[in-house]
């Protein structure tokens, strides 16, 4: 679904963010979303955030399908593996939405916790270079996304067991179904 947004994917191997990582002089490439390594130095990071942000990508048909499914009273709800927010662009509410890794739709300070909405955190993010935080003055504002080393939100593991033992139908769209625990989704149904 991203890809037909004009957003890049992280696994391809030419196009996808992974591959294309060189300049920041990374331990692994997966650094770049590692809580440990952005505690240390979060400037490669921010640097691949401006690429990353909500800013200019435009819902696809299939945002609109889920949506269209929520008009028709037919969603339960809509848990995505993004972080882009399209979703909500697209007119889908918050609270049919379970964004399992987090999203760039809200961030909080990471020392006092003080949050954040997208407004703020793309003005800062394109500002550059890292988003300090105006309550505390100490800390870096981080993106509500889920890095490695950090926890799923506690949404998403509550949602789940209410949510599949309910549902009459899963539809999949998007996913290869590579990553956990989205992986082992289908065998909840």
């Amino acid at each position: 679904l991203i890809l037909a947004a004009g957003i890049p994917d992280f696994r391809s191997p030419t196009s996808g963010v992974y591959s294309n990582l060189e300049k920041y002089n990374l331990p692994h490439p997966q650094a770049i979303f590692d809580i440990d390594y952005f505690a240390e130095n979060p400037e490669p990071f921010f640097a691949l955030a401006k690429l990353l942000l909500p800013e200019g990508y435009k819902p696809t048909p299939s945002h609109y399908f889920v949506r269209l499914l929520w008009e028709k009273g037919l969603l339960l709800r809509h848990y995505t593996q993004n972080v882009d927010t399209l979703e909500r662009i697209a007119g889908l509410p918050g609270e049919k939405l379970v964004e399992a890794h987090g999203t760039f739709h809200t961030g909080r300070c990471l020392k006092c916790r003080c949050p954040y909405d997208l407004p703020w955190m793309k003005e800062k993010i394109i500002e550059g270079p890292i988003p300090k935080c105006e309550e505390c003055l100490e800390g870096v504002v981080k993106p509500d996304i889920v890095f490695f080393g950090e926890m799923l939100p506690d949404r998403f593991h509550t949602l789940i067991e209410h949510d599949f033992v309910r549902a009459d139908l899963l539809i999949i769209m998007g996913s290869s179904l590579v990553v956990q625990p989205f992986a082992s989704l289908i065998d909840r149904y």
